[in-house]
C-alpha cells in the first residue's frame, strides 16, 4: 500500500505475508489457473488445502499431460498410465481441453486405449505435440473436439484413418493445424480426406507438410472456410481454393475467394499466383509480405506478382508491409546480365495507394544507392498515411536470388 508523508515522500507498506490472495478467489477461477498447469502439478497444488481438494478436478477445465513429467525405465508413473488414471478421474465425460505431449520412451502401442478415449472425450481443443522419437502417429476416425493441433517432428508419420465401413466423424471440427507432419507413401490425397471428414472446418493451417504425391495437389470447395494458411508444404504445385467466406489467405496458388480482405505472402511468392477475375481482390484491406524493386524488370522475379497486387487492390489496402529493394549497379548485373539496357524504372508502375493508412517498410540497399528519392517517390503515392515503420538493411542481392558469395 502506497501512503504520502508529510515531507511529500511516497512510503510503501508492504502486506503482511499471511495474508491469502488465492484464497479469496472464487473455485472457478482458481479450476481456470490451475488449468494452465501440467496436470500432475496441478493434483499436487490441489493437495495444499482442504478447499483446494475439491479443485481438480472438480473446477478444472483442461488436462495437460507430457511425456516430462514421468520418469523412464520402468521408474515411477509411466506416460500411458498417467493418462489412463487422469481420464478416469476427470469427473465429466466432456474434457474442454486436452494438450498431450509425446516423447521418445513412450511405447506408441500401449496408445491404443487412452489414445482414442482422449481424443473422443474431447469437447473443445486437442492439441498434441511429438517432440521426438515416435515414428508413427495415428489420426483416430473419431473426435468430437472443435479444435485440432497437431505438431510432429521431422521424422514422424501421420497415418490418416483409411476409408471404409466404419466412418471418419469431424463434424464438430472448426479449425485444423497440421505442422511438421509427414503422411506415408499411399496416402490418399489430402483435399479428398479434408472435404469429407471436416464439413464444418472454418480455419485450415498447413505448415512444413511432406505428404509427396498426397499434397500434390489441393482442392479446396468450401461455403465454410474463413481462413487459410499454406507454409512451406513440400512437393505441392497446385493449389486451388473456392470459398466464399474466406477473409484471410496465406498461401501459394489459384484462388477464387470473393470476401478476402487479407493476404501475407511469406518469404518468397509461389511460382504460379493466379487470383480469378469474380472479384477476389476487390475487398483486399491488407498486404504484407510484398517485395518491390526500385530497379529492374517488370517481368523478372516477384515484380509481376508485386504489381497486379497493388494495382488490383490500390483503391481497398488499407494496411501496407513492403521490403524496397534498392539494387547497386553490381546487383542489377546479375539480375539482368548482359541485357542491363533492358533495365527499367519500376516504381512508375506503382499505382496511387489513397487509402492505406499504415505503412511498414524493410529498405535494402546496395552499395552506393540512392535511398532518398525512392522512399520519396514511395510516399508520394501514399497520402493518407498516418503510421510509417522503417526498417533498414543493407545488400540486397541475395533477396530474389538464392546465391552463395563468398
Amino acid at each position: 500500500m502506497k501512503k504520502r508523508t508529510a515531507d511529500g515522500n511516497v512510503k510503501v507498506k508492504l502486506e503482511s505475508p499471511g495474508v491469502d490472495r488465492l484464497g479469496g478467489l472464487p473455485d472457478d477461477v482458481l479450476g481456470h489457473i490451475l488449468g494452465f498447469l501440467p496436470t500432475p502439478l496441478a493434483v499436487r497444488a490441489a493437495q495444499l488445502s482442504r478447499r483446494w481438494r475439491r479443485l481438480w478436478p472438480a473446477h478444472v477445465l483442461a488436462l495437460n499431460l507430457s511425456v516430462r513429467n514421468c520418469t523412464n525405465r520402468g521408474v515411477g508413473v509411466t506416460f500411458p498410465r498417467l493418462c489412463t488414471e487422469a481420464l478416469s478421474r476427470f469427473p465429466t465425460f466432456d474434457i474442454p481441453s486436452i494438450s498431450l505431449e509425446f516423447g521418445r520412451h513412450v511405447y506408441i502401442a500401449e496408445a491404443n486405449t487412452w489414445y482414442p478415449e482422449a481424443m473422443e472425450r474431447a469437447a473443445g481443443s486437442v492439441r498434441v505435440t511429438v517432440p521426438r522419437g515416435v515414428v508413427r502417429l495415428e489420426l483416430p476416425r473419431f473426435t468430437r473436439a472443435e479444435t485440432l493441433n497437431l505438431t510432429l517432428h521431422h521424422g514422424a508419420y501421420l497415418e490418416l484413418p483409411p476409408a471404409g465401413d466404419d466412418p471418419v466423424h469431424f463434424d464438430r471440427l472448426t479449425e485444423l493445424v497440421l505442422a511438421t507432419v509427414r503422411l506415408p507413401a499411399g496416402t490418399p490425397p489430402l483435399h479428398d480426406f479434408l472435404s469429407s471428414c471436416f464439413p464444418r472446418l472454418r480455419r485450415l493451417r498447413l505448415c512444413r507438410l511432406r505428404g509427396g504425391e498426397a499434397t500434390r495437389e489441393l482442392v479446396l470447395r468450401s461455403d465454410v472456410l474463413e481462413a487459410l494458411d499454406v507454409d512451406n508444404v513440400d512437393d505441392l504445385t497446385r493449389l486451388d481454393v473456392a470459398a466464399p467466406n474466406l477473409r484471410s489467405l496465406s498461401t501459394d496458388v489459384v484462388v477464387s475467394a470473393p470476401r478476402v480482405e487479407s493476404i501475407c505472402l511469406y518469404r518468397s511468392y509461389p511460382k504460379r499466383l493466379v487470383f480469378r477475375e469474380d472479384g477476389t481482390l476487390t475487398r483486399v484491406r491488407r498486404l504484407s509480405g510484398l517485395k518491390l524493386a526500385t530497379l529492374g524488370r517488370s517481368d523478372q522475379f516477384d515484380y509481376p506478382y508485386t504489381k497486379q497486387l497493388l494495382q488490383a487492390c490500390c483503391l481497398t489496402t488499407e494496411y501496407l508491409e513492403l521490403d524496397l529493394l534498392l539494387p547497386d549497379e553490381m546487383t542489377l548485373l546479375n539480375w539482368l546480365g548482359p541485357e542491363s539496357s533492358s533495365c527499367e524504372d519500376l516504381m512508375t508502375y506503382v499505382p496511387k495507394l489513397p487509402r492505406v493508412t499504415v505503412l511498414s517498410l524493410t529498405v535494402r540497399w546496395g552499395i552506393h544507392a540512392n535511398v532518398g528519392p525512392c522512399l520519396a517517390s514511395l510516399l508520394s503515392r501514399v497520402p493518407s498515411v498516418k503510421t510509417l515503420y522503417v526498417d533498414s538493411a543493407p545488400y540486397c542481392i541475395t533477396v530474389l536470388l538464392d546465391v552463395n558469395y563468398t
